[in-house]
């Protein structure tokens, strides 16, 4: 994840001398709940599927999404689009089995457990006018099916997104 990020950082700063336009693909990082890394592929004018690579629920995951785009506000000018969508995520969580009157703590067993559940999106995505970089704040919302939670249901999972646009 340091190297990606690095690299990630390499390419953002070599890029900042060049004007940013419209992009049909944006690759980039998302820092907060549920944080790791993206790509997004435009599949019409304002349709897009995205994937990502995250860290939720004390686990790994990959998340594929279906979304829709609109303009946030009736200017142009601001360069400000709604994003909003659903998709299915699948991975993996290392979690301690915890047993009732166990006396040393420190010896858990450590298991793998399933996770796959359903996901919203929600973002405010900024185009930067001069540079080929979008800013985001975005809020994924899901649902777990293997979660010892409330019926796996997640919902304050907001997160800021940085994507070089391409």
């Amino acid at each position: 994840m340091k190297k990606t990020f690095t690299i990630l950082i390499i390419t953002l700063s070599a890029v900042f001398s060049s004007f940013g336009q419209n992009y049909e693909q944006a690759a980039g990082i998302r820092l907060g709940a549920a944080g790791g890394i993206s790509y997004r592929r435009l599949l019409g004018a304002d349709a897009a599927g995205e994937i990502m690579l995250l860290s939720q629920n004390h686990g790994s995951v990959v998340v594929l999404l279906f979304e829709k785009q609109k303009p946030a506000i009736l200017f142009d000018d601001l360069h400000l689009t709604f994003i909003y969508g659903v998709g299915a995520h699948f991975g993996v969580t290392n979690t301690h089995r915890q047993y009732n009157n166990a006396d040393v703590y420190d010896q858990y067993p450590v298991y793998n457990t399933p996770q796959l559940g359903f996901d919203g999106f929600a973002s405010f995505e900024y185009m930067m006018p001069r540079y080929p970089v979008a800013l985001s704040l975005e809020c994924k919302p899901y649902f777990e099916f293997f979660d010892s939670g409330w019926l796996g249901l997640h919902i304050p999972v907001v997160a800021f997104g940085a994507r070089y646009t391409f």
